[in-house]
């Protein structure tokens, strides 16, 4: 229960204490005068927020105000606490801020970690979320009556069957995920697996073939190794191998230097100075250019600087003659016509004639200009080249260094070739280009050995990719089992999921049409507690979507209860209200902003007569009219005014 409210710069309220009691407490006022701020503030309190209103919003409109404060003092309806909350907001370069939360209870501070966590506090001090006290709990104008067709969502969560429909979700996700698993389980033990086991035999077969050649042939090929023969085969490669290796840097000089038809880089040389002198010669054309036409560009200007005074002038003394005045507006000598209309006549003269010298030298400028973009084209042109030919040089310089290292590099080789053939008593000439043939039809033990090695390294290598391939076929092998082991136990999971997903379906259905079935009941009850007509035989609401039926006298059938009369409605949306909060268990509180929105005038008096009667099914009710009537049955009686400076202010009527 509610016991305190205090607003400091709270929309239209600048400092105000309000106190609400047990029972019926009524807000009243005419329109615009603060009542729903009151509410809001409320909410804001608790929770931090007020519906569809921006929190920079709450803080009083007035020059100078940045900082808001609020205290709100209750009765826990859970232990029975005495709950205050206090907070302090300020307003920033219209950025909101809050810049202190305070929570005592029953006397004592408690410490917050935020916001959230005083908002989850409050949850439980009260019994009841955010979200279900703005949808339950406070009724705000013209939307008392929603409930009679609430959106599913909003009332699955508010009678809790949310987390059991999100539960059965996440199983049908779980059995749809895990479908065909038993066809996967099939076809793994019968195929996959007996083909995996297959290969893994055949690989390790294979392996234990090529380990046996590969041995023999390593045995073979230490006996048949003569070491003096092997150095003298090796170095005839080596030999060989460096002659082609010389070729090669000798034939790729020759075709660089025939790619730019050129001999030699003493050729390369001249056409690199020969364009040089060149370039020297344009730079020198160049330069004259530029000074030629900053010249003509510094005449320009002065010769345009000369035509704009001479209009200037002309203009003024066309205007003179135009306007017939008789003396000079500046010295204020009398003017002479015949005088003033000659000096024109030369001022044109003159104008013309710069404008045809200024319209010569722009040609000519031009015309320069178009000489010095072909030399600076030109320019560009030859430094390329230039770039190009030095680059040259260097690619030559430095297949002449290659070719000199190749040249010595054969040169060792040779020698050594050469000694070996002579202790060796071989009378072979180590520059016949088919030494190694000769050497390899005359030892065939060497050639015999260079087979075996050429079959080693073959062997070598078939046995590391069929060892590679058996361990992957292994791993593989383990991974299928593995995962067959899985989708055994899988296959358990997915009939206990179908099973629980069962369950928990019909413990929905079953769990809402008790509970719709059980609240329906209470609301008509209540209903009836509220007024002696007694219209409807009974209360029933749609499991499937929480539309409200009711059942009149003499009536077969149901009909939508948004059908009947705006009183009735008023009234069964009313108790709907409080038979929920029943079942939530939080009968203490009930806010309403305006119940009677809607109702004709002749109904009035009997709607505010029947709510005023709320107060025996809860300990507070907060009902906001500015009909002024209904004050009979209220134990507490707040009206809101506006003061001569534009405040909201309340005025307490116990």
């Amino acid at each position: 229960m509610i016991e305190e409210l205090r607003l400091k710069n709270f929309e239209g309220f600048k400092d105000e204490k309000i106190t609400l009691t047990r029972g019926l407490n009524l807000i009243t006022g005419r329109n615009s005068v603060g009542k729903t701020t009151i509410l809001d503030a409320v909410v804001y309190t608790l929770y931090g927020n007020v519906p569809s209103v921006e929190n920079r919003l709450l803080v009083r409109r007035e020059k100078g105000v940045r900082d808001m404060e609020t205290y709100l003092r209750f009765r826990s309806p859970v232990n029975g606490s005495k709950v205050e909350i206090m907070r302090f907001a300020e307003l920033r370069r219209n950025r909101f801020t809050t810049k202190e939360v305070r929570l005592i209870i029953d006397g004592v501070e408690v410490q917050v970690e935020g916001l959230e966590d005083l908002r989850r506090r409050i949850t439980k001090l009260i019994g009841i979320g955010y979200r279900a006290f703005n949808w339950i709990i406070y009724s705000r104008q013209g939307r008392l009556n929603e409930i009679l067709e609430p959106r599913r969502e909003d009332m699955d969560a508010i009678l809790q069957i949310t987390l059991l429909r999100e539960i059965s979700e996440q199983l049908n996700t779980v059995i749809k995920d895990l479908k065909g698993i038993e066809s996967e389980y099939r076809i793994m033990k019968t195929q996959l697996i007996p083909l995996r086991e297959e290969r893994v035999e055949e690989l390790q077969q294979e392996v234990d073939e090529l380990s046996a050649e590969l041995e023999d042939l390593k045995d073979s090929l230490r006996q048949a190794e003569d070491p003096a023969v092997k150095r003298l085969l090796g170095k005839v490669r080596e030999l060989e191998e460096a002659r082609a290796m010389l070729l090669e840097a000798v034939n790729s000089k020759k075709s660089i230097l025939a790619r730019y038809g050129l001999k030699d880089i003493e050729s390369i040389k001249r056409e690199f100075g020969r364009l040089g002198e060149r370039l020297k010669e344009l730079e020198a054309n160049s330069k004259s250019l530029e000074e030629k036409i900053k010249s003509l560009r510094d005449e320009e200007a002065k010769v345009f600087g000369e035509l704009k005074v001479l209009e200037d002038g002309h203009r003024t003394r066309l205007e003179l003659k135009i306007k017939g005045v008789a003396k000079c507006p500046t010295c204020g000598q009398r003017i002479d016509e015949e005088i003033l209309s000659s000096i024109i006549e030369d001022e044109k003269l003159k104008i013309n004639d710069l404008a045809r010298r200024l319209e010569d030298m722009r040609k000519n400028r031009k015309r320069l200009q178009s000489e010095l973009e072909l030399i600076d084209r030109e320019i560009e042109e030859i430094a390329r080249r230039r770039e190009r030919l030095n680059m040259l040089m260097n690619s030559i310089s430095e297949y002449d260094t290659r070719i000199s290292e190749k040249e010595s590099i054969v040169k060792s080789i040779r020698l050594d070739v050469e000694g070996t053939l002579r202790r060796l008593g071989l009378d072979l000439d180590p520059d016949d280009p088919k030494l190694y043939e000769r050497l390899t039809e005359m030892f065939q033990a060497p050639r015999e050995i260079e087979e075996k090695r050429k079959r080693i390294k073959l062997l070598e290598e078939r046995l590391r990719q069929r060892l590679s391939e058996l361990e992957k076929a292994k791993s593989e092998l383990d991974r299928l089992r593995t995962r067959l082991r899985e989708l055994e136990r899988k296959s358990k999971v997915v009939s206990l999921a179908s099973n629980l997903r069962e369950r928990i379906s019909n413990f929905i259905k079953k769990r809402r049409d008790d509970l719709l079935r059980s609240i329906a009941l209470r609301a008509q009850t209540i209903f009836m507690s509220l007024t002696d007509q007694r219209i409807y035989t009974s209360f029933r609401i749609d499991p499937e979507n929480y539309r409200v039926y009711v059942k009149p006298h003499g009536l077969s059938d149901y009909i939508p209860a948004n059908r009947v009369g705006g009183g009735h409605q008023t009234l069964i949306s009313l108790s709907l209200r409080l038979a929920i909060l029943h079942h939530l268990g939080v009968r203490s509180l009930i806010i309403l902003d305006e119940p009677t929105y809607g109702v004709d005038e002749e109904n009035l008096q009997m709607l505010l007569n029947q709510l005023s009667k709320i107060a025996r099914h809860v300990d507070q009710a907060l009902i906001i009219t500015h009909h002024g009537r209904g004050v009979e049955e209220a134990s507490n009686i707040i009206e809101v005014y506006r003061d001569r400076d534009g405040f909201s202010r309340v005025r307490m009527k116990f």
